[in-house]
């Protein structure tokens, strides 16, 4: 009995919710809203957002570039051997030239148009899809940041009823040793003490499992765990109704607003296409110094100012399949939005149904924790007096336990569900957060 008691206290000690250890991933102090912060700052998924705004933002620049006009400079400089047969003489030329060309696209038909449009639909995309994943990560990180709570509450309960066992499990032996006792009933305690080790090293792994997503989540793992807190309720910031949810789901999720502007680049992508089909019309104005250029002797000077008209056609028309194949692509990216909204709404009404189940669960759960707490306060008492059975005080311990951790399950599951209502509807910021 003392071997499996050094066990468990040398198990604890390390345990302590890893309290003594040093680490990269282990911070001395955790506020809440200032790690929340710093994740929607610096979490790489941001950081590669943000450089795909700013990568959009110059192909906006790039595109817009056909709207001016080109300048192109050319100069070559070389010798020209020229054999002149029959008069046997050849004559050897430093030849020289230089050409300046000024191009201006005077139409092409909405293609440079369409084109900008497309590069700044691209913009506002990326901003969306910003937008969304710092929606995502911090519902992720009070999701990571409860669900902690809850594993080390859970250890805690759990640890408490390794202990309690263990001691009723002394007395049991001690009372067997004076002759006052039954070797059954400490075959019993060893049994229920067995079931309450399991308990505890299911609720460490569980609690393992939460530390790994919160440490990639927000980067570190708090020094003092014990430091965490409960965030308070939301409800005030919810609807009061679920079609009221749904409105505002339909019109500020962000999944669905960055949905909605990749259905305007889809649209665009066909305008595009059409354009295509029509010729480019330029102005060129050129200008050229040849100085023993091209076998001739002496300066020549050349300028010239055109329209030119480019119509590339391929045979197989494969020019009009594009444009067709653009609006099957709308369409396709068209049903995939409409099956992103459905499937938005069915989860906005699953968590909807979700939170009231939660919170319904929370007061029936807590107040089953607080009954099982009193039976088994009174069935210890009892049984000192010799009026309860022994069978009585493990089932209490048994029954304590697992009705606290379904009360402290059901409590973050109320949090959760809220949180992830909020975010459904576009409403999950740092500043709600900060507010509750």
């Amino acid at each position: 009995m003392t071997r499996y008691l050094a066990i468990f206290v040398f198990l604890f000690a390390n345990f302590t919710f890893a309290q003594d250890k040093e680490s990269s991933l282990v911070s001395e102090k955790f506020n809440l809203i200032e790690s929340l912060d710093d994740v929607l700052n610096n979490h790489k998924l941001i950081k590669a957002t943000q450089i795909d705004i700013k990568a959009s933002i110059l192909r906006v620049k790039q595109a817009k570039g056909g709207y001016y006009p080109s300048f192109d400079l050319t100069a070559n400089y070389g010798h020209e051997h020229i054999n002149k047969y029959g008069s046997g003489n050849n004559t050897q030329l430093a030849a020289r030239d230089a050409t300046a060309k000024f191009t201006q696209t005077i139409t092409d038909f909405g293609l440079t148009d369409s084109t900008v449009k497309t590069s700044e639909l691209a913009v506002k995309q990326s901003k969306a899809i910003e937008t969304q994943i710092k929606n995502d990560l911090l519902l992720r990180a009070l999701t990571a940041y409860l669900r902690v709570i809850q594993a080390r509450e859970s250890v805690k309960y759990a640890f408490q009823s390794v202990s309690n066992i263990k001691k009723q499990t002394e007395l049991e032996d001690a009372a067997v040793t004076a002759g006052g006792g039954l070797t059954s009933d400490v075959l019993q305690a060893k049994t229920q003490l067995a079931g309450a080790q399991a308990r505890l090293i299911q609720f460490e792994g569980v609690l393992s499992a939460a530390k790994h997503e919160f440490e990639y989540v927000f980067g570190f793992f708090p020094k003092d765990i014990n430091a965490l807190s409960l965030t308070k309720s939301i409800f005030n910031l919810l609807p009061k109704t679920l079609e009221e949810a749904e409105n505002k789901t339909i019109l500020n999720n962000p999944a669905l607003k960055a949905a909605s502007v990749n259905k305007e680049i889809g649209k665009e992508g066909i305008n595009t296409a059409r354009a295509t089909l029509f010729p480019t019309i330029k102005g060129t104005i050129s200008h050229s110094e040849k100085q023993d250029f091209g076998g001739i002797v002496g300066h020549k000077r050349e300028s010239s100012a055109k329209i030119d008209l480019s119509y590339p056609l391929n045979l197989s028309f494969s020019e009009y399949a594009g444009k067709d194949a653009a609006v099957e692509s709308y369409l396709a990216t068209e049903t995939r939005i409409d099956d992103q909204y459905d499937m938005t709404l069915q989860m906005l009404r699953t968590t909807w149904d979700g939170l009231n189940t939660a919170q319904q669960n929370a007061q029936f759960l807590t107040n089953q924790a607080r009954i099982s707490k009193e039976f088994l306060e009174l069935a210890r008492t009892e049984r000192q007096a010799g009026n309860r059975s022994l069978l009585d005080v493990l089932g209490g311990e048994t029954a304590l336990i697992n009705a606290q951790a379904d009360a402290i399950a059901a409590k973050i599951e109320v949090l959760i569900n809220s949180f992830t209502l909020l975010s459904l509807m576009g409403g999950l910021t740092i500043d709600v957060v900060e507010l509750i």
